[in-house]
């Protein structure tokens, strides 16, 4: 089974298809298509709103079963933010502070190299808004909660189903790790800490494996195994 999955972040593709291993399933990105795709906007209120419009929106335009993520960090000490604007944040309402030196040096590499350098220059002015957001809270007011719903689509547009996934953790006060992508290196996943009140690692610093079994997409992506075992059987039945 075709699977056409609605994102051009390569981290992300990245993480699924490690997660569909085993599954009778190929992945096919955007860039695999051969021919652009119009932007569908994430205007939704919610990230499932997000995910089910670009599921069904994908599937009509490819033909495909489609799948599609939204997803985020919701901070406890923002009331939630920056959730469903957690991708373009900074874009919206640009941070008090200075940028960073690494910021600086992703707006030169995003100028001379492209898509996926504008977007680590993104990451990089969100992560230096939530660090001046946070700035003088103890580790106890950092508490934060990544989230994602992935949505799938059949070939016709009509929603097969929506899975969601959680990862709390807090905010720490630098970045560490090179590793994953967004606000991997200020976050800390609870279920890495060594100890209740003890410095766990940041997503950045986790090796792909360990990332999977405690992310939020990781989450999602297991949820989603089923659902997809569920079509492939619909597809087979359909082809006798």
């Amino acid at each position: 089974m075709k699977l056409f999955f609605g994102t051009t972040n390569p981290g992300k593709l990245r993480e699924l298809r490690r997660l569909v291993a085993g599954l009778d399933v190929a992945v096919v990105s955007p860039a695999d298509l051969g021919r652009p795709l119009p932007e569908v906007p994430e205007d939704g209120a919610t990230f499932a709103e997000n995910a089910e419009h670009k599921a069904a929106t994908y599937a009509r335009l490819t033909g495909m079963f489609a799948l599609a993520d939204d997803s985020g960090l919701c901070v406890d000490a923002l009331g939630g933010a920056p959730g469903v604007l957690s991708a373009r944040w900074s874009d919206v309402e640009p941070a008090s502070s200075p940028a960073s030196p690494v910021c600086d040096l992703a707006e030169g590499a995003a100028a001379e190299l492209g898509e996926e350098a504008g977007r680590a220059a993104r990451d990089e002015r969100n992560n230096d808004r939530l660090l001046a957001e946070l700035a003088g809270l103890p580790p106890a007011r950092r508490g934060a909660e990544y989230r994602a719903v992935l949505s799938l689509a059949r070939p016709d547009g009509t929603l097969a189903g929506s899975v969601e996934g959680a990862c709390r953790g807090r905010i720490g006060s630098e970045r560490r790790g090179t590793g994953g992508f967004g606000y991997d290196p200020l976050f800390e996943p609870e279920a890495d800490w060594p100890e209740r009140g003890g410095r766990g690692r940041t997503m950045a610093e986790l090796g792909p494996e360990e990332k999977d079994a405690l992310s939020h997409r990781g989450a999602a992506f297991r949820a989603l195994r089923p659902l997809l075992a569920r079509c492939l059987l619909d597809v087979r039945a359909s082809n006798g």
